[in-house]
C-alpha cells in the first residue's frame, strides 16, 4: 500500500526559497538552473493547489459562523 506523505508548505518553501538562491549563483550551470527551475514550477504549484485547499476550509469554516 503506497500511502502519500502530507504536503508541509512551510518546507517547500524554504526549499522554494533555496532554489532561488542556487538560481542567483553566478556559477550555476544551464543544465543544474534547468533542473532547479522546474523543481521550483512544481514546487510552486504544489504550494498554491495546497494554499487554495486552505482557503477553501476557512470559507467553509467561516460560513458556519454567519447564522
Amino acid at each position: 500500500m503506497d500511502e502519500k506523505k502530507e504536503f508541509n508548505v512551510d518546507l517547500a518553501m524554504n526549499e522554494l526559497e533555496e532554489i532561488n538562491n542556487r538560481l542567483s549563483a553566478p556559477d550555476i550551470e544551464l543544465k543544474e538552473s534547468l533542473e532547479l527551475y522546474k523543481k521550483g514550477v512544481t514546487l510552486a504549484n504544489e504550494c498554491k493547489q495546497h494554499l487554495m485547499g486552505v482557503e477553501k476550509e476557512l470559507e467553509i469554516i467561516n460560513s458556519g459562523d454567519e447564522s
